[in-house]
């Protein structure tokens, strides 16, 4: 994991932190948490003393397990409706009245 660009210029000084998650409150907490171990052990050592924490960051950024989840549900209730055990008009929740809101 890299944190620094591979060609350093006044540009890249300029928009070096423009990219970060600390305006979300989902996953602000662990990116200052990764930085501050980070920080403390290095990039290099850092790398494995702060793996599980660098895990759960990338997880939370990337959502790839939640996407997964999301696919399989998907995928779960479309084979339901070919194969028959779920009727189309089930396939997704009906949605709400027009006056609803």
């Amino acid at each position: 994991m890299s944190l620094g660009p591979f060609f350093r210029s006044p540009l890249t000084d300029l928009t070096a932190s423009m990219v970060n998650h600390q305006q979300y409150d989902k996953c602000g907490e662990l990116e200052m948490a990764s930085i501050d171990c980070l920080e403390a052990y290095g990039t290099v050592r850092g790398a494995e003393k702060c793996a599980d924490i660098l895990a759960d960051f990338k997880e939370c950024a990337a959502m790839t397990k939640q996407i997964a989840r999301f696919r399989a549900m998907r995928l779960e209730r479309h084979r339901q409706a070919l194969l028959g055990d779920r009727k189309w008009e089930e396939y997704y929740a009906k949605p709400p009245r027009v006056d609803a809101y």
